[in-house]
């Protein structure tokens, strides 16, 4: 999971959050403000791996920078779910983004 992404510079690669996985069969992202307001989700997927990344924008206006929270919910193709990224000693399926 990216930790940070950059909209308006930098190459494209860095310029959307996009979460890298391969072999899914069902996906949610979600991305909140540090209030929990739910500001963006996707679920499309394209041959199994996440299609579109969060550029920052809401309702066509870039936010400012800041920390935002993301949540991934994902089942891969031979039904087990997806646990999580490894940090601090455990698996969670949220973490943040700058």
């Amino acid at each position: 999971m990216p930790n940070a992404f950059t909209p308006t510079t930098g190459p494209e690669t860095v310029r959307k959050f996009l979460p890298i996985g391969k072999g899914l069969l069902h996906y949610k992202l979600f991305i909140f403000d540090s209030w929990g307001i739910l500001l963006w989700e996707d679920d499309k997927l394209e041959n199994g791996s996440p299609k579109n990344g969060w550029d920052g924008v809401v309702n066509g206006t870039l936010l400012q920078q800041d920390v935002y929270v993301w949540k991934i919910q994902a089942e891969f193709l031979d039904g087990t779910m997806w646990i999580g990224q490894y940090r601090d000693g455990k698996y969670t399926t949220t973490g943040t983004v700058t």
